[in-house]
């Protein structure tokens, strides 16, 4: 079959390629015809830019901007090691920044089914145009099948409006199959939308530790580790205090993999601190180390596949759910702490069963991969 996959725009965010990585691998896997589209938002007009460079001026010559005016300018060396892997590993189609070019690019090619997913496809506030994760664009066309794959509102509440729950609900209605990232989604399905969904893996998780281990290589096998690994999506002084009482727990060091800044914090003057370390070396510092602390829901599902010793810090304005219903899977429930109470002592030595949760792994994968193969059955 030829496929397409509907997912988050990639390069940004190291959870977000490897899900869009691993599903693609996956069905490439069972012998078929793959496509992920490079789904984007709209690219703003030349008002709007100039209203936002007269607004970055007057930040800037107040004192209260320290990045570059110009920032975007900086992307390509920014997301350059990012991008490198996306364009390697990951087949997409041309760049579609609008309805018009979606819905041409899908009729001019004869795609036997589209699945949207993973990852939080489903949150408004994350998506290009919402509506496009429930394939507006498609909501004719009787031929294609339309299947969601692990697809995540990325919080346990309701954050549609009235017109988007009720729009959403109708093009949900015309799924083939709809399949979610978090017990707390079927539920949202249920009494939302007004359909039926399964739990299923996330796809990162549908892949093996080997394979990788693979796209580590040689270059970065002996990468830095052997400490503790600190994976965090929003840093704070806790966060980074509580890092340190663990390694010194450990008798070890800290070490991370990340962007020394983020691009939506304009924190500092250097591009060099918002520069992300390529894919490869993210997946080995997980790989190589003795202890992983983070907050990231994908930085949970990496220590388990590569069965290391972790702490999840959750939010609960990120949301918990996702943590507490992939944590709950695995029966590891109690190694999630929120950030106002970061308590790491009880979980510092105590030890993880894992040959229980590599037992639970597989039983999972094999139902998650036979929603896959099911919903993919061409009629």
């Amino acid at each position: 079959m030829k496929i397409a996959i509907m997912t988050q725009p990639l390069g940004r965010n190291y959870g977000g390629m490897m899900q869009a990585y691993a599903l693609q691998k996956v069905l490439k896997d069972m012998g078929h015809e793959v496509v992920t589209i490079n789904h984007h938002a709209p690219s703003k007009g030349a008002v709007y830019r100039l209203a936002r460079l007269g607004f970055r001026l007057l930040k800037k010559v107040t004192g209260q901007r320290k990045q570059p005016v110009n920032f975007e300018k900086h992307y390509s060396y920014i997301f350059q090691d990012t991008q490198a892997f996306v364009d390697q590993h990951i087949t997409q189609s041309e760049y579609i920044d609008n309805d018009a070019d979606l819905k041409a690019h899908f009729d001019k090619n004869s795609y036997d089914a589209v699945i949207v997913g993973s990852d939080q496809t489903w949150r408004p506030m994350y998506s290009p145009n919402i509506y496009n994760y429930y394939l507006d664009f498609l909501e004719h066309d009787t031929k294609i099948k339309k299947i969601a794959y692990a697809s995540s509102f990325g919080v346990d509440t309701w954050e549609y409006s009235a017109e988007q729950t009720h729009r959403c609900a109708e093009l949900a209605k015309l799924f083939d199959a709809i399949s979610v990232r978090e017990q707390s989604g079927m539920e949202l399905c249920e009494k939302y939308l007004g359909v039926e969904s399964e739990c299923v893996l996330d796809p990162t998780l549908l892949l093996d530790k080997e394979d990788y281990l693979a796209l580590i290589g040689d270059r970065y096998k002996g990468a830095q580790g052997k400490g503790v690994f600190t994976y965090f999506l929003d840093t704070s002084e806790d966060k980074e205090s509580a890092a340190v009482q663990l390694a010194a727990k450990l008798e070890t060091h800290t070490y991370k993999c990340y962007a020394n800044v983020g691009v939506s914090q304009p924190t500092s003057a250097n591009v060099d601190d918002y520069r992300m370390p390529p894919v490869e070396e993210w997946l080995a510092s997980f790989a190589n180390a003795e202890f992983v602390l983070t907050d990231s829901f994908h930085g949970c599902v990496f220590s388990i596949i590569f069965n290391k010793p972790f702490i999840a810090i959750g939010n609960k304005e990120r949301g918990l759910g996702r943590f507490e219903s992939l944590l709950t899977i695995f029966g590891l429930s109690d190694r999630l702490v929120l950030d106002n109470n970061i308590d790491i002592q009880a979980l510092v030595k105590k030890e993880i069963d894992w040959k229980e949760v590599n037992f639970r792994l597989i039983e999972y994968k094999a139902a998650s991969m036979s929603f896959l193969k099911r919903s993919i059955v061409i009629n």
